[in-house]
């Protein structure tokens, strides 16, 4: 049975997409929810709605300052902490590799990989204070399917990685650590894409399911990971993409079947 009613996740980027909706589905079951975000009116605005089992502290999972003091705050407000959701991201950028500056393939990587590398490390070293726990990092069907956006499908490539060593390093722990996979995902992310011009008609048209998933869709499987009904699942990347990287095969013989 999925269940996470006695658990207390901290969640990074939890004040909007996915990050919110693993927020939302967590306290609806009972949860505490700590949320960590650089945006500091969104992080008090989603806490608000969620009522008086969410917290939020502002951090930046890119300073080890920043996320140090916002655990902190969090340690004092929540009961220990046995769960961790690492949503936060920045958008990634699509230049070819000769005209992409270095500065935006490092900003990209930097913010994905060592944020990731940087939650695992303070939220695990809580955990291994205070029994365990389950740490659900999030990587992306780009790490297993190349893309144009370099820096991005790097990271997230590196993420599994991470996830899985660290699987191993904390098993005798009692700490597991998972990865998704998601594919398009209807968020805010996506639709700033979208406003900036990017056509979303031909990822629909590939994706076997015929549509983009929704956030709650990746946060039911956020809640899984991090339930007990998981418990022998630790170093797997779970693909949730309506099907899309499977398109692959179909595409030289013109379109995917009706």
């Amino acid at each position: 049975m999925i269940d996470v009613s006695q658990k207390s996740i901290v969640v990074t980027g939890g004040a909007s997409g996915i990050g919110a909706a693993v927020c939302t589905a967590a306290i609806e079951q009972g949860a505490y929810i700590g949320v960590i975000d650089i945006d500091e009116d969104a992080g008090r605005t989603i806490c608000g709605k969620l009522g008086d089992k969410a917290f939020f502290a502002a951090g930046n999972v890119e300073s080890e300052s920043s996320m140090n003091e916002a655990i902190s705050k969090l340690s004092s407000d929540m009961p220990n902490f046995n769960g961790a959701v690492c949503c936060a991201g920045v958008m990634p950028t699509r230049e070819p590799i000769v005209e992409a500056p270095l500065e935006n393939f490092d900003r990209v990587l930097k913010n994905h990989l060592n944020g990731t590398f940087l939650t695992c490390k303070l939220l695990g070293k809580k955990m291994l204070q205070h029994g365990g726990g389950s740490i659900v990092t999030l990587s992306s069907v780009l790490a297993i399917r190349p893309g144009p956006v370099l820096g991005y499908g790097a990271a997230k490539a590196g993420v599994i990685n991470l996830t899985q060593s660290l699987a191993v390093q904390w098993g005798k722990k009692n700490i597991r650590v998972n990865a998704i996979c998601p594919g398009w995902v209807d968020t805010p992310f996506i639709r700033k894409q979208e406003a900036m011009g990017r056509d979303l008609s031909p990822i629909i048209e590939m994706t076997p399911l015929g549509r983009l998933a929704e956030p709650h869709e990746i946060s039911n499987v956020v809640m899984f990971l991090l339930s007990d009904a998981s418990s022998a699942v630790t170093g797997s990347a779970l693909v949730v993409d309506c099907g899309i990287t499977l398109a692959g095969g179909y595409m030289p013989y013109g379109r995917l079947p009706d």
